[in-house]
């Protein structure tokens, strides 16, 4: 089959992955995650509005059924770790079981489809044709590589459970941004809804098939209305909805309270 891009777009794709690994990705594994904090200190104190009072750097742990809908194609091609961002946002989400990865993580193994009859296939192309590379990969003749390691994926966590990104990844140093981001991203919006935003696709489908029970998440932007829920709740006010009590991002600072009223 010939390539379905253009020499143009090749181009592109080559530049967009040679500068994520020769600049973005070295950045993120050089950054700490205790400059990120102090960082963020600084904007909060600057901006308390626009900022989270929750460490930005802090891994939530969450059922991952609990991620029903994406928001990946409406996001801000930025990162927002530890933004409050008021609006309409979440109302751009749509069903994470339709994105086409996730069907052709069905597909494969539930129904035993080989990988190029998929809904994979056709977004390996798509991802081409639109940026010029597909999951960091620059041509057709690589979707068997791609397919090859997602394989490995569904078998390692089948096998041995959901572990971090740093943990599969030597070279990656814990305390580091880039083990941070790599782990699934998720805004949570105004009602305290958790929203998949961005990494981790592959593993968060594979999870939910799997019937994990729990996995790691990083939040980025949290909605103005939720972070009024958390401010509520910071400040001593104890008229929480019931319905919030075991919601992982409050989970901390209900913990801190217990511990207060033991001590």
């Amino acid at each position: 089959m010939d390539e379905p891009i253009s020499r143009a777009k090749r181009f592109r794709g080559r530049l967009a992955v040679g500068l994520r690994r020769q600049l973005t990705q070295p950045l993120a594994r050089q950054l700490s995650l205790s400059a990120l904090r102090r960082y963020h200190r600084l904007r909060r104190r600057a901006a308390p509005g626009r900022y989270t009072d929750a460490d930005p750097t802090k891994i939530i742990e969450i059922d991952p059924d609990r991620l029903t809908h994406s928001l990946l194609e409406s996001i801000p091609p930025y990162p927002q770790l530890g933004r409050v961002v008021d609006g309409q946002w979440d109302r751009d989400a749509e069903r994470f079981a339709d994105r086409a990865v996730v069907r052709a993580i069905r597909q494969r193994f539930d129904e035993g489809l080989p990988w190029r009859e998929t809904a994979l296939f056709d977004a390996y192309l798509d991802q081409l044709e639109r940026f010029g590379n597909a999951w960091g990969y620059r041509s057709l003749g690589d979707f068997e590589t791609r397919t090859s390691e997602v394989d490995a994926l569904y078998q390692s966590i089948r096998e041995q459970g959901y572990r971090r990104q740093y943990e599969l990844e030597p070279s990656l140093r814990r305390d580091s941004v880039a083990a941070l981001i790599s782990e699934i991203n998720v805004d949570v919006g105004p009602d305290g809804e958790l929203y998949w935003r961005s990494y981790g696709q592959h593993r968060l489908a594979i999870a939910q098939l799997l019937g994990i029970e729990r996995v790691p998440v990083v939040v980025h932007r949290r909605h103005r209305r939720w972070q009024a829920v958390r401010d509520r709740l910071r400040e001593g006010g104890r008229a929480l909805d019931p319905a919030y009590r075991d919601h992982p991002d409050l989970r901390p600072l209900l913990d801190t309270d217990s511990t207060a009223q033991k001590t």
